[in-house]
Protein backbone atom coordinates (compact mmCIF):
# COMPACT_ATOMS: atom_id res chain seq x y z
CA UNK A 1 0.00 0.00 0.00
CA UNK A 2 1.15 3.26 -0.52
CA UNK A 3 0.61 6.75 0.25
CA UNK A 4 -0.45 9.97 -1.98
CA UNK A 5 -0.80 13.45 -1.61
CA UNK A 6 -4.87 15.09 -2.71
CA UNK A 7 -6.88 18.02 -2.30
CA UNK A 8 -10.32 18.27 -3.28
CA UNK A 9 -11.31 21.62 -3.93
CA UNK A 10 -14.30 22.77 -1.37
CA UNK A 11 -15.73 26.14 -2.73
CA UNK A 12 -15.78 28.24 -6.07
CA UNK A 13 -16.10 27.42 -9.37
CA UNK A 14 -13.99 24.32 -9.36
CA UNK A 15 -15.51 22.25 -5.76
CA UNK A 16 -15.06 18.94 -6.20
CA UNK A 17 -11.88 19.12 -8.53
CA UNK A 18 -9.24 16.98 -7.37
CA UNK A 19 -5.86 18.62 -7.12
CA UNK A 20 -2.45 16.73 -7.06
CA UNK A 21 1.27 17.94 -5.44
CA UNK A 22 2.84 19.94 -8.72
CA UNK A 23 5.87 19.37 -9.97
CA UNK A 24 7.86 22.57 -11.03
CA UNK A 25 10.49 22.72 -13.95
CA UNK A 26 13.21 22.32 -12.36
CA UNK A 27 12.15 18.50 -11.14
CA UNK A 28 11.15 19.96 -7.38
CA UNK A 29 7.61 20.13 -5.37
CA UNK A 30 7.45 22.53 -3.00
CA UNK A 31 6.33 23.21 0.70
CA UNK A 32 5.55 25.56 3.26
CA UNK A 33 5.31 26.20 6.88
CA UNK A 34 2.07 28.70 5.99
CA UNK A 35 -0.20 29.01 3.20
CA UNK A 36 1.63 31.56 1.43
CA UNK A 37 4.21 30.82 -1.73
CA UNK A 38 6.13 33.83 -0.50
CA UNK A 39 6.96 32.28 3.26
CA UNK A 40 10.62 32.62 3.98
CA UNK A 41 10.45 28.74 5.29
CA UNK A 42 9.74 26.86 2.19
CA UNK A 43 11.15 23.84 1.38
CA UNK A 44 12.17 21.86 -2.17
CA UNK A 45 12.09 17.96 -2.55
CA UNK A 46 12.03 15.59 -5.18
CA UNK A 47 9.66 13.22 -3.72
CA UNK A 48 5.91 12.63 -3.21
CA UNK A 49 7.18 10.34 0.16
CA UNK A 50 9.51 13.72 1.52
CA UNK A 51 5.92 15.75 0.71
CA UNK A 52 4.24 13.63 2.58
CA UNK A 53 6.41 13.96 5.64
CA UNK A 54 6.59 17.56 5.42
CA UNK A 55 2.58 17.49 5.69
CA UNK A 56 2.62 15.61 8.67
CA UNK A 57 4.86 18.58 10.48
CA UNK A 58 2.10 20.59 9.10
CA UNK A 59 3.39 22.56 6.33
CA UNK A 60 1.20 23.43 2.95
CA UNK A 61 2.03 22.31 -0.34
CA UNK A 62 2.03 23.37 -4.39
CA UNK A 63 -0.72 21.51 -5.62
CA UNK A 64 -2.23 21.83 -9.04
CA UNK A 65 -4.35 19.98 -11.46
CA UNK A 66 -4.29 19.57 -15.66
CA UNK A 67 -5.44 23.14 -17.00
CA UNK A 68 -5.25 24.72 -13.12
CA UNK A 69 -2.28 26.53 -11.80
CA UNK A 70 -0.60 25.72 -8.81
CA UNK A 71 -1.92 26.28 -5.28
CA UNK A 72 -0.96 26.51 -1.53
CA UNK A 73 -3.23 23.99 0.10
CA UNK A 74 -3.05 21.64 3.55
CA UNK A 75 -3.51 18.39 1.40
CA UNK A 76 -4.79 14.94 3.05
CA UNK A 77 -2.43 11.83 3.00
CA UNK A 78 -4.56 8.76 1.63
CA UNK A 79 -3.72 5.46 1.70
CA UNK A 80 -3.93 3.88 -2.48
Amino acid sequence: MSEKLIYKVARGKDVGLILRPHKYEDGFFRAYKTNSRNDPEGRKVTTELELIDLVREGYHVRMSSPGRGPSTVKPEVVAE
